[in-house]
């Protein structure tokens, strides 16, 4: 009787264990099929722009933003030296404006 108990036991102890380690090692759901997180959350970013190439900007502190088509900005107006505040996603290590301020 004491040594089914016992056996019990360590079946549990060993099932628990498991289940642990196996809830650990789940893949995060914010993890693509290709290992790269990808962040929902936005963020803010101002700063003096320094170059403009095509559609990336580059600002002063080296944060780079991809402008994407849907993003609304006079191309002409947004030049070096202009005063930005930017909300982006960050989407497999790129900056994509989401939206964009020209300051002055």
């Amino acid at each position: 009787m004491i040594r089914a108990l016992a056996v019990g036991v360590v079946f549990l102890l060993v099932a628990s264990f498991g289940a642990t380690a196996a809830a650990q090692t789940r893949s995060d759901p914010s993890r693509s099929r290709t290992g790269q997180k990808f962040d929902s959350i936005e963020q803010t970013v101002a700063g003096t722009v320094k170059s403009v190439r095509g559609n990336t900007v580059t600002l002063e502190d080296g944060t780079e933003l991809t402008i994407p088509a849907g993003v609304e900005v006079a191309a002409d107006r947004l030049k070096p030296g202009m005063q930005i505040t930017a909300e982006y996603r960050d989407r497999a290590g790129r900056k994509i404006a989401k939206s964009l301020e020209i300051k002055g």
